[in-house]
């Protein structure tokens, strides 16, 4: 089984569908649109704010990976490179409108929780979100990619067009750099005069 999930029968299934749509039969894509969209969606909602910007990014997803189907090499696992489709609109996205990019509440299994006392937890999330949204856009893709979507390290590289050493080494800073944010947020908090 390979490490995004999908196993050797679910590769070879994909790599079928796509000799079929490439031969001309374009219904075999709806398949892999419905096996594929709740992770691009994952992906574009935790990195994007608002509905309606997550469902455009999917939608644009997979219409380009459908036009460049042609170029897919059948050696290579499907869903880090329809990934690397949606890392690179979002990117084109935020050049285009100068916009931060917002990075939605990660599951627990990132940072998992005490047991908080009534309304602790919110303070928790927005604590957190707010140590994520000050990461640099590329760690903050790099840091969802391995702890959102639990793509392993060699997926990241491909889909990022990185070597695996740079991956390694911006995932562990991204990972310093949340230390460093997260250390400083009782300070922070005493500051503005929060108990």
């Amino acid at each position: 089984m390979s490490r995004n999930g999908a196993p050797p029968d679910a590769r070879e299934q994909e790599a079928e569908l796509i000799r079929q749509v490439r031969a001309g039969r374009r219904e075999s894509f709806r398949p892999l649109v419905e096996r594929h969209w709740p992770r691009i969606k994952g992906l574009a909602r935790r990195i994007l704010r608002g509905p309606d910007l997550v469902e455009d990014i999917c939608q644009e997803t997979f219409l380009r990976a459908f036009e460049k189907l042609a170029s897919f090499d059948n050696t290579r696992e499907f869903a880090p490179w329809l990934a690397k489709i949606a890392v690179n609109l979002i990117g084109e996205h935020f050049r285009k409108g100068g916009q931060r990019l917002q990075l939605v509440p990660l599951d627990e299994r990132v940072f998992p929780r005490a047991v908080p006392e009534p309304g602790e937890e919110v303070i928790g999330r927005m604590l957190l979100d707010d140590c994520l949204e000050r990461l640099p856009v590329a760690y903050r893709i790099i840091f969802v990619l391995r702890h959102g979507l639990m793509f392993s390290y060699e997926e990241i590289a491909q889909v990022l067009d990185e070597p695996l050493g740079t991956v390694k080494v911006s995932l562990f800073r991204a990972r310093e750099i949340l230390k460093v944010f997260w250390a400083a947020v009782p300070t922070e908090l005493a500051r503005e005069g929060v108990k």
